[in-house]
């Protein structure tokens, strides 16, 4: 029924846009033959004008209510409207960065920081895939390598990926930075956890990363970690360290 009232409201629309910049002379081709005198007839300039403002209150009307009307359907349909690109609907809206650090992973987590959880992973390999590269690194405010930052600086002429076999998503806090990776590596599969904590302070005091850095934190950041196996992955899944699954994330061109 929605297409008849607007049908309708389009009809009435267009007849009180006629009424309002119709010439004063319309009356006169087509009603003037059908009155005995056409002067003392003829609707005065008072008639002409309240008319005039008539169809113009009642095409503001019509215009209101259609806006009022049509302004939820066009808020879903702007709300629909895919404003992400491929990555951030693999990565859940936000844009990674990498974490350009060759990490030795623990056996076991210090107990001195906040494990994070592992939202997603993806293998990487020979460079694919190519959209990792295009990434820019992690910084915190500014500093690509804030003291305490997980692993060590990659080789002069390469980067943490060109050794990577994974890379993992994390999100943490966005004033703390990841401070240990925890992986165990068996024939049946892969453990892996992160840890964030706080960046060191002058001569490496540590602060309080547990209250710090909240794992319900309300602003995040968004991190890819590349991860070298002494293995090929093949069927083995990647589990966090409670031993529960962690997505792969398929690539979205």
């Amino acid at each position: 029924m929605a297409w008849v009232f607007g049908v309708l409201a389009v009809a009435l629309a267009v007849f009180l846009l006629w009424t309002l910049i119709a010439p004063r002379g319309q009356w006169r081709a087509l009603v003037g033959w059908s009155v005995g005198d056409i002067h003392r007839d003829e609707p005065s300039g008072t008639a002409y004008a309240l008319r005039r403002l008539g169809a113009g209150l009642g095409l503001l009307g019509i215009l209101t209510v259609s806006g009022i009307a049509i302004a939820p359907t066009l808020q879903t349909t702007a709300a629909k409207s895919p404003s992400e690109g491929p990555i951030e609907l693999m990565w859940g809206g936000v844009r990674p960065y990498v974490v350009d650090r060759i990490i030795t992973p623990l056996g076991a987590p210090s107990g001195s920081f906040v494990e994070m959880p592992v939202l997603g992973f993806q293998s990487f390999a020979d460079g694919t895939p190519t959209y990792v590269a295009r990434l820019d690194d992690f910084r915190l405010l500014g500093r690509d390598s804030p003291p305490g930052y997980v692993g060590d600086l990659p080789p002069v002429g390469n980067g943490a990926l060109d050794f990577a076999d994974i890379v993992i998503n994390v999100r943490g806090p966005l004033l703390c930075i990841p401070r240990e990776v925890v992986m165990v590596e068996s024939e049946a599969d892969i453990r892996v956890g992160v840890f964030y904590g706080l960046p060191q302070g002058p001569e490496g005091a540590e602060g309080d990363s547990v209250a710090g850095c909240p794992t319900n934190a309300a602003v995040t950041g968004s991190v890819l970690i590349p991860l070298q196996l002494s293995a090929p992955l093949d069927d083995r899944p990647i589990l966090n360290l409670a031993g529960e699954p962690i997505d792969e994330v398929g690539i979205i061109d």
